[in-house]
């Protein structure tokens, strides 16, 4: 939308850059929505949900990332950081701006504190008016983040941890867990495309994620990463997390179409970050209902932590 960005650069409260690469820790002037962390604020985060293409925006300490998402028809900002009342008049500023570019285009907050929210709400603001995609319908902040806090146990003790011991004695004669600051350099691309369990049933949805992720390893930064690697005769799992806030967050993660070697791997990523001085380990949202009963019932040691989207309301056309 280059009438948007020309508008917004026209106006001085506004810094305006575009979002050229995936991988910085120093993205945005702040990590932070006040004292939250809402599943961080490392630069791939954004790159990812912004799919490569989007606009860095900020005033002062308050900024987020603007992109126009083609595959949910929203111009959608990203996760906003900075003190709570900043941020809200940031948010309806860009909202101004952007119903003057296109009047008829639904323009979507997501990731926003519940104090965020709120602020929104009483200038208008409310749930967004569909399904953000068919294949996500409750990738809309529906189901709140999962912060895995159990105990750090190469084998954890205790009936609600059975699931993570039974992938454990399953796979852990098996399978060689490598980390890394870098990428590897282990076909990680062929793997991404046709190696996983979910390989020849993507949509434009996963697709346009998927090549987001793969040109953020070919990235010539790696700032605060690591790179989570299962082999067994070649590429069998790989997910990057990052940690700038204390806070470790999985960004991507794949594994072969395996039984339970998707929970083998997320506990190996989970004691890796935490023996690397993490206090947690963020597993984000869920777009399914399935996918967040997964994540509570494998990691019964964990917080919830909720986050809100919100869509401007939209600017009568006249006729």
């Amino acid at each position: 939308m280059p009438d948007l960005a020309r508008m917004l650069r026209g106006r001085r409260s506004f810094a305006v850059a575009e979002l050229a690469e995936p991988n910085r820790a120093d993205l945005l002037p702040t990590w932070l929505q006040d004292d939250a962390d809402v599943h961080g604020s490392h630069g791939l985060f954004y790159w990812l949900r912004a799919r490569g293409r989007g606009l860095v925006v900020s005033a002062g300490d308050a900024a987020t990332v603007l992109t126009w998402r083609p595959d949910v028809d929203r111009l959608v900002a990203v996760r906003p950081v900075g003190a709570t009342a900043a941020v809200v008049t940031l948010l309806e500023e860009v909202g101004e701006v952007a119903a003057a570019a296109a009047p008829n285009r639904p323009f979507v907050a997501r990731y926003c504190t519940p104090a965020v929210a709120a602020g929104l709400a009483e200038l208008g603001w409310g749930p967004m008016a569909a399904p953000w995609h068919p294949a996500a319908p409750h990738d809309d902040e529906t189901h709140p983040e999962v912060v895995v806090t159990a105990p750090v146990a190469e084998i954890p003790a205790g009936q609600r941890y059975k699931p993570i011991r039974e992938a454990i004695f399953r796979h852990a004669a098996r399978y060689t867990y490598l980390s890394s600051p870098v990428p590897l350099g282990l076909a990680e691309a062929a793997f991404v495309e046709r190696g996983t369990a979910r390989a020849g049933g993507y949509d434009g949805h996963e697709r346009g994620f998927n090549t987001a992720v793969l040109a953020s390893f070919a990235g010539r930064r790696h700032d605060w990463l690591t790179y989570h690697y299962l082999i067994r005769d070649g590429l069998a799992g790989l997910a990057v997390t990052g940690n700038v806030t204390g806070i470790a967050h999985g960004y991507y993660l794949a594994t072969r179409n395996v039984p339970r070697l998707t929970t083998y791997l997320l506990w190996l990523i989970y004691l890796q970050q935490r023996r690397a001085g993490a206090a947690a380990l963020n597993l984000g949202g869920s777009e399914t209902r399935t996918l967040h009963a997964f994540k509570v019932r494998t990691f019964p040691g964990h917080d919830l932590q909720p986050t809100v989207a919100l869509q401007r309301h939209l600017v009568p056309t006249s006729r």
